[in-house]
């Protein structure tokens, strides 16, 4: 089982993305995980400007705004119980493998 999942929110806690200012600032839903390059697409993040020609298939051209990718070890899940930066551990809950949150004050299954 992995421990970042499409769709889990994370916090950036390391790199460029990275800020001190405020927690909530740079966090985002996970769009994309290359689990090849250990890269992740976060929505909002990282964003690169792409410019783009002409074609015949996209008559519009100009520039692109998308977002980029982190690397895998710069972004930690956000738990939902405690709204908190986390580590991820696995436990067996029956047959089936559940995420939890690794704070000492939570513990809270993350799904």
């Amino acid at each position: 089982m992995e421990k970042l999942k499409v769709g889990d929110t994370v916090q950036v806690i390391a790199g460029a993305e990275r800020s001190e200012k405020t927690e909530a600032t740079k966090r985002g839903k996970i769009l994309k995980i290359d689990r090849e390059a250990e890269r992740v697409t976060v929505e909002g993040l990282r964003v690169v400007k792409r410019h783009l020609r002409k074609t015949q298939q996209q008559p519009e051209g100009g520039i692109v705004e998308k977002p980029g990718t982190i690397h895998i070890s710069d972004v930690q899940l956000v738990c939902a119980k405690c709204g908190k930066p986390t580590r991820v551990g696995i436990r067996m809950d029956g047959d089936k493998k559940k995420r939890f949150c690794k704070r000492k004050d939570c513990n809270g299954l993350i799904d």
